[in-house]
């Protein structure tokens, strides 16, 4: 067959661009997915189809035709042979062994030589050449642009030298021989030999070269690997740690979406794995709490048409763990396809949630309780102003916080004053009086509250005014407290005009009184003349009644000497062993008419007090005729005199039927009496315990009572040492 050159470089072209591509079918197409022995049968098949094409066929198709397709399938899978050899050495010795891959190549050259005198053959040695250098120096490309080639200028420019020389025989060869059918060999066998080691050298040289580069991009890229699976693993361990899971949320123009990658903690946030929702994400979306799922899905819209960070909180419903709430954000992206894809996190706040609603719902019924704390407040100080009582609020220095409207009114003070802070309550008091309410309100750290007193204050013209206080500690504070002030200056009006009434009626009583009571004395005793029994009878009711009538004006003239302050007590040194026994003694026929004795203990022979004789005798009088009074017949009072820190202590024990406990807190008010009906029938009006414990405590001491019913009654009388 003879061809020109033309048509000789059309048929390698044409062979070259045929193996080109079925070398990209074996690198990127279905030909690189086929595995094992049907790689073999494969590469088996293309071989024998060539042979056929180049030999069986020739006369039966065109001779271009069975040319072309025979030397382009025989080159081809020779070709896809050392490829399948290479991967099978590479997987079995994880490298490239250099000497085997030469070895590989030259039985191929030394296959298509020995075949070489053919046209068809020529054609494939050429081709096969041309091939390779072309697959050579795109895979050099590649190496260069992963930085893998050697740095040495002299291995790079041996290898364009022979390739380039390669390439120059070749097409000088194909251009310049007027007969491309002849022999390439001149039949010299040293000549011929030195051409087959030319082209040997040319072909092998890059070959290695290449196979040197390769196996360095194979360390770096089994290195990269390597450091990539760690990083993998690294960020994994880290995606586990944090509390919610990091995913990428891809959403493609066609409406679809999916999860490409999801951590671990998908699984515990939406009870899914991340390869259910991989490819599509519909059963994540479908836990979206119906009420929440078109809000997320509309901002999910909102952040793929503004490529804005999305955020987002919602609640999902859960097979397992039921309502949660979630919280995400991610960041978008658009890509080349058009579709969006988010790089975040997605986590579990539903305790956060939990506690902010219960905050929330605290904070509600903090401001309802606060309207009604000002409702309440509101009514409370109306409640105040309508009060006949003066109220205040103050600190332990003194200043007023809150003042009703009577208290202002008492004190002629305005309102804006106590709202400015500029009104001190101790400089209200009067100097005298000032201590003791110091002393009060500061003694509300030990007690809640302080039993009301009577004290006195000074409005702003300096008047006094007399007042009854009383001052409390205010509920959780530490140092502020709550005063009442009860006016008492009608009180005192109504109380002097009274006590005036009752010193005038006494005055005018005591002299007629004293003189019936004389007469009817000198009647009782006989010196005027024997009386009738009936008559004496009368005369003797008569002088008795007298007699307790001017009791009882002596002891509401001395209630009165005490209002007033008219009443001077003669204040001396006193034995208390001394003054009991007259006491007894003066109180005995008292008690005989009871059929009651009184007995003293002690164990003392000195005990002196500062007191006023006759005023004590007087308290110890009634208290002891109190006894006798409340014994039963043959019973013995005791009279007991002890010591008590820095006191003497006076104590009177009767074994009577005891005080009522409803009359504990007004037995020593004036005119006091139990409301038993046996009482009634006992003398006397209700003064005397009042005028004792007023001069008891005119002599700086004290006095009180303990009684159980039907068992004892003690009063006790306590005056300082000496």
């Amino acid at each position: 067959m003879m061809l020109d050159a033309r048509t000789f470089v059309f048929i390698i072209t044409l062979s070259t661009i045929l193996i080109a591509l079925g070398l990209a079918l074996v690198a990127r197409g279905p030909l690189g997915k086929v595995t094992g022995i049907s790689r073999w049968a494969m590469a088996t098949a293309m071989h024998s189809l060539g042979w056929i094409f180049t030999g069986l066929l020739r006369g039966t198709v065109p001779d271009l035709l069975s040319i072309v397709v025979g030397n382009g399938l025989i080159v081809f899978s020779v070709m896809y042979y050392m490829i399948i050899i290479a991967d099978f050495l590479q997987q079995r010795l994880n490298r490239r062994p250099w000497f085997i891959m030469l070895a590989l190549l030259c039985t191929t050259l030394v296959y298509f030589t020995a075949l070489q005198n053919d046209v068809a053959i020529r054609t494939a040695v050429i081709s096969f050449c041309l091939s390779l250098i072309a697959f050579q120096s795109a895979r050099l490309l590649l190496l260069n642009r992963s930085n893998l080639l050697p740095s040495s200028r002299f291995m790079t420019g041996l290898y364009a030298f022979c390739g380039s020389f390669m390439l120059l025989r070749v097409f000088y060869f194909l251009l310049i021989s007027t007969a491309p059918d002849q022999q390439p060999f001149s039949g010299n066998g040293f000549k011929d030999a030195s051409l087959i080691i030319f082209y040997l050298f040319s072909v092998l040289l890059p070959f290695g070269f290449i196979l040197m580069c390769n196996d360095r991009y194979l360390v770096q890229h089994n290195r990269a690997e390597k450091e990539l699976l760690q990083k993998t693993h690294l960020f994994e361990r880290l995606s586990s740690l944090v509390p919610g899971t990091i995913y990428q949320y891809q959403r493609f123009p066609d409406g679809r979406s999916c999860f490409p990658f999801a951590s671990a903690g998908i699984e515990k946030i939406y009870e899914v794995t991340a390869s259910e929702v991989e490819h599509d994400a519909f059963m994540l979306l479908q836990r979206i709490h119906p009420e929440d799922r078109d809000e997320v899905i509309a901002s999910i819209r909102q952040s793929a048409d503004t490529l804005e960070t999305w955020h987002a909180q919602y609640r999902v419903v859960l097979p397992r763990q039921g309502l949660r709430w979630l919280i995400g954000q991610a960041k978008p992206e658009k890509l080349n396809d058009g579709s969006i894809l988010w790089h975040g996190y997605i986590a579990d706040f539903t305790e956060q949630a939990m506690v902010e609603a219960k905050q929330k719902q605290l904070e509600q019924e903090v401001l309802q309780s606060y309207h009604a704390l000002e409702a309440s407040e509101q009514r409370l100080r109306r409640l105040m102003n309508s009060s006949l009582i003066g109220m205040m609020q103050g600190n332990a220095t003194g200043v007023l916080i809150e003042a009703n409207d009577v208290l202002l009114q008492l004190l002629g003070l305005q309102r804006s004053s106590i709202d400015q802070a500029d009104v001190n309550w101790f400089e209200l008091s009067n100097p005298p009086e000032l201590t003791r309410q110091i002393n009060a309100i500061r003694s509300l750290d030990q007690v809640e509250s302080i039993p009301p007193f009577e004290t006195y204050l000074l409005d702003r013209e300096g008047r006094q005014i007399p007042i009854m206080f009383g001052v409390s500690k205010l509920a959780d504070s530490e140092n502020e407290w709550v005063g009442f002030v009860l006016d008492l200056r009608e009180q005192k009006r109504i109380d002097h005009l009274k006590s005036e009434f009752i010193s005038i009626v006494s005055h005018e009583l005591r002299t007629p009184l004293t003189s019936i009571r004389g007469s009817m004395g000198l009647l009782e005793s006989g010196v005027v003349g024997e009386l009738p029994a009936k008559a004496w009878q009368l005369v003797h009711i008569a002088h008795k009644n007298s007699q307790r009538l001017t009791a009882l004006v002596n002891d509401i003239l001395d209630m009165e000497k005490l209002a007033t302050g008219q009443m001077v007590l003669n204040m001396c040194e006193l034995n208390l062993c001394e003054l009991l026994p007259q006491a007894l003694e003066a109180n005995a026929p008292y008690a005989e008419t009871y059929r009651v004795r009184y007995q003293l203990q002690t164990e003392f022979s000195r005990a002196m007090v500062l007191a006023d004789s006759d005023r004590l005798m007087q308290v110890m009088a009634n208290i002891l005729s109190n006894a006798a009074k409340f014994s039963s017949e043959n019973d013995v009072v005791d009279v007991r005199l002890i010591a008590k820190d820095d006191s003497y202590v006076i104590e009177v024990e009767d074994h009577g039927r005891g005080i009522p406990s409803d009359f504990h807190d007004r037995i020593f008010g004036k005119f006091a009496q139990a409301t038993d009906s046996s009482t009634r029938q006992k003398e006397g009006a209700g003064l005397g315990l009042h005028i004792s414990k007023t001069l008891v405590e005119k002599m700086l001491g004290n006095i009180g009572f303990s009684s159980e019913e039907k068992v004892r009654t003690v009063f006790w009388i306590s005056l300082p040492k000496l």
